[in-house]
């Protein structure tokens, strides 16, 4: 059937219902579709796509009844920040502001079937002041921020006391090891030079002693009996002369080159463990029960939308929430939670996004797959850390989408 001509009343009814609000009745949330008359309403119930949202939200009705309650108090609430502020105003004024947009999230759907039921809520939560009055329930923001604030400050402070004083503690550990394997060196300290001023300062020079025929021709027999001395030592005794050798070493140079190298390892074990300490404390922070995050492609592993969705793979389109996202398969676009879903591994030399773990949301290149391991080798691309070879397992890294 055709459109219906300009100007005939069929076709300002239909202009008039495109614009401002339509009937909440014809709403359907699950699927954010709005439907004109109960016909399309109707139309829509019987959908396919309608379908497979019912089966959804029938496995997990009250995750979706909280994710709709928690979007519909935050737009309510950045209203009433922002544009009222800490006034005190009515509750049905800040409501018409948030209904003014028309893909807001609707009441009906929410955990508070009223308005009023919303404010006691407010209320009961600290979140607003409220009282009653003439023309019904008015509301009053209360600033948390200014709190926040301080206590994140306090927080970062004694963070940074904590790593410094766990710095000092792997110092200091490494200082007694060292004492332990080199053992306690004596250093003898410098006192300043005391000398009688009186005293007289002799020098004894014999500069008219000439040298005899004996003293001569002495150094020169010396040096020939330790000659042969030294080549009969070296045929019958040669471990004694490398012994010698080496205790005449060690005397020489007390703090030798065994000493510094001694000093190299042990600042390198420090180091070592500087790293690994870090190393585990972005595991720590970084380690989330959530992965999904825009642009990776994943893999349905749930057969409740139908065998043609089963094992089908699929481009994250934007996060609903922290496990829950909008997933494009074949120019369809499904809600999916993250239990439904796992992640996918390209082919060698592809791009891949590390969704969890340490370096959660740096790329990297794929440089090798070990199965045995259930993990993947990587070369980060991006962040700080760029050019660093990494392993994680399967599930903490998938492929980007091109």
């Amino acid at each position: 059937m055709g459109k219906h001509e300009k100007g005939t009343p069929k076709e300002i009814a239909n202009r008039s219902k495109i614009k401002g609000m339509q009937k909440l009745k014809f709403y359907c949330e699950m699927c954010q579709k709005q439907c004109r008359d109960a016909n399309g309403f109707k139309c829509h119930l019987t959908s396919e796509a309608h379908q497979r949202q019912l089966l959804l939200f029938a496995e997990n009705s009250d995750r979706y009844i909280s994710e709709f309650s928690g979007e519909f108090l935050r737009g309510f609430m950045q209203i009433l920040k922002s544009q009222y502020g800490t006034r005190r105003v009515r509750a049905n004024e800040v409501y018409q502001s948030y209904i003014k947009d028309r893909n807001h999230i609707h009441m009906n759907s929410t955990m508070w079937h009223t308005l009023t039921g919303l404010v006691q809520w407010l209320g009961n939560k600290e979140k607003c002041k409220i009282d009653l009055g003439d023309k019904g329930w008015y509301i009053q923001y209360i600033d948390h921020e200014s709190e926040n604030r301080k206590q994140d400050e306090e927080k970062k402070v004694k963070q940074e006391l904590d790593d410094e004083q766990k710095q000092q503690d792997i110092i200091e550990a490494q200082i007694n090891r060292a004492r332990e394997v080199h053992g306690e060196q004596e250093y003898t300290e410098s006192t300043e030079l005391v000398r009688n001023e009186d005293e007289k300062i002799e020098l004894a020079l014999n500069l008219n002693k000439k040298p005899t025929l004996e003293s001569l021709q002495k150094p020169f027999v010396q040096l020939g009996a330790n000659a042969l001395e030294r080549a009969r030592v070296k045929k019958e005794q040669p471990e004694d002369r490398w012994g010698r050798r080496r205790s005449r070493s060690r005397s020489r140079s007390p703090h030798g080159p065994s000493t510094s190298r001694g000093k190299e390892r042990t600042k390198k074990s420090a180091l070592d463990e500087i790293k690994e300490m870090e190393e585990r404390r972005k595991e720590k922070a970084n380690r989330k029960d959530y992965w999904l995050c825009p642009g990776i492609v994943v893999k349905i592993v749930t057969k409740k939308l139908g065998e043609g969705y089963y094992k089908a793979k699929g481009t994250v389109r934007e996060l609903v929430d922290d496990y829950t996202a909008k997933v494009k398969v074949d120019d369809v676009v499904l809600k999916l939670d993250q239990a439904h879903v796992e992640t996918v591994i390209p082919q060698v030399g592809r791009e891949m996004m590390i969704v969890n773990g340490a370096y959660r949301g740096s790329k990297a290149t794929l440089l090798e797959i070990d199965q045995e391991a259930f993990a993947v080798h990587l070369k980060l691309s991006s962040g700080l850390c760029k050019g660093r070879e990494i392993t994680v397992p399967y599930e903490d890294a998938s492929k980007l989408a091109a």
